[in-house]
């Protein structure tokens, strides 16, 4: 469990794994480096459970407190958790029944996500369960791992913390991904993984609950002058990683639209701070001075606010969402969807990466009244000409 400013949380995190039925169990806390009361509270707990081993660290980021962790980690298998999020008490036996059963060398799960205290969403990997063998995995996974036919759908999700893999599988593929990696860090390990795993089973169990907060790394974090330089990594990482396996015609393709859809959420980056919109800009073209409404507060809602509210070309005049009270509960100033009523605006941008929940988004807005020519969609897909654009932005692919 790697930790870092989660004290708020991190004690519930804790409790969920010490309780865990299946009691088998090493529990590795890394603390890296955190400046709050988190070392105390892992300390404390170290004291009540002998299976509680701890690491204190300098502050390296996610992918360096895990690498930390696995290099003591005993058990045949490890899974992660991280430590504001926190997971039901069967998790680990139902993750292990599968495992030895039908001896894989990883488990796939699906996760809930909880705001406010309540769970919003509950998702899935897109592929049926069961059991894969080497040969399903290059005729059923492989084809559809990073990206289904759907944009930004992905036939795994790329998170660790909702799988348990056999040490000796995920070992080098965690340990070969750069620490200067935040962004998809998660992906930079697992699908490098599943290319040397022999067998996975999948199974559609929810236990892990992902929390989402104001306090998250990903949302709330500063863009700098170095973002194009870490998704440079990211993606020779990944491009390497897919260039040398026998798959390679499969993975890059979805691998170029595995990174748009990044940039995408991360709605068009100001690299050069000016203020200006570049063409990663979800939404195309806007009128500058435009009075804009924002429908929909997830972490792409929340990177277009903060990209629109960095600059001083356009107006945001609303942010809305069906959920604004558990938004507003959690410190996003959201307001109720019956304000697109009530406010004057020139265009309506929905929030929504995944094309069927934009769909969904954008069908509320019309029923509310908004003229269709004001509506915006992502317009990033699939015929994007995504290689041509990546070289433009400097993501060049290594030699």
């Amino acid at each position: 469990m790697p930790i870092y400013k989660v004290e708020k949380y991190l004690q519930q995190c804790i409790e969920s794994i010490i309780t865990q039925t299946y009691s088998r169990i090493e529990i590795i806390l890394v603390n890296d480096g955190s400046p709050d009361n988190c070392p105390e509270i892992c300390n404390r707990y170290k004291t009540l459970d002998k299976r509680i081993v701890i690491i204190h660290k300098e502050n390296r980021g996610l992918v360096s407190a895990r690498k930390a962790g696995m290099q003591i980690a005993k058990g045949e298998y490890i899974g992660f958790v991280d430590g504001d999020d926190w997971v039901k008490s069967q998790m680990f036996e139902d993750m292990m029944h599968y495992a030895v059963e039908y001896n894989v060398d990883v488990v796939l799960a699906g996760h809930k996500e909880e705001l406010d205290g309540n769970v919003v969403e509950v998702l899935y990997n897109s592929l049926p369960t069961g059991y894969y063998s080497k040969k399903d995995l290059i005729n059923d996974i492989y084809p559809k791992m990073l990206c289904t036919e759907t944009f930004s759908k992905f036939g795994v999700f790329s998170y660790l913390w909702n799988k348990i893999f056999r040490k000796d599988v995920i070992f080098n593929s965690q340990m070969d991904v750069d620490d200067r990696i935040f962004i998809a860090e998660d992906a930079a390990c697992t699908y490098p993984t599943l290319l040397h795993a022999n067998s996975i089973y999948i199974t559609d169990s929810t236990f892990y609950r992902y929390r989402q907060h104001v306090e998250s790394m990903v949302k709330d974090r500063d863009i700098d002058s170095l973002e194009l330089d870490r998704y440079n990594i990211l993606y020779n990482h990944l491009y390497r990683k897919f260039k040398s396996s026998e798959h390679a015609k499969l993975l890059l393709p979805q691998l170029n639209l595995f990174l748009l859809s990044l940039l995408t959420v991360q709605s068009g980056l100001d690299f050069d701070n000016n203020g200006e919109l570049n063409e990663l800009f979800a939404f195309g073209k806007i009128p500058e001075g435009s009075n804009i409404l924002v429908c929909g507060a997830g972490t792409f809602g929340q990177h277009i606010v903060k990209r629109i509210q960095s600059g001083n070309k356009f107006n945001l005049v609303g942010w809305v969402d069906n959920l604004y009270k558990m938004y507003k509960n959690i410190g996003l100033p959201l307001e109720s969807m019956n304000q697109v009523n009530t406010l004057d605006y020139d265009c309506v941008l929905i929030a929504f990466i995944d094309e069927r929940n934009a769909k969904n988004m954008k069908n509320r807005v019309l029923n509310y009244g908004v003229p269709p020519e004001k509506i915006l969609m992502v317009s990033h897909y699939i015929e994007f000409p995504i290689k041509e654009l990546l070289k433009r932005f400097g993501l060049e692919i290594a030699s």
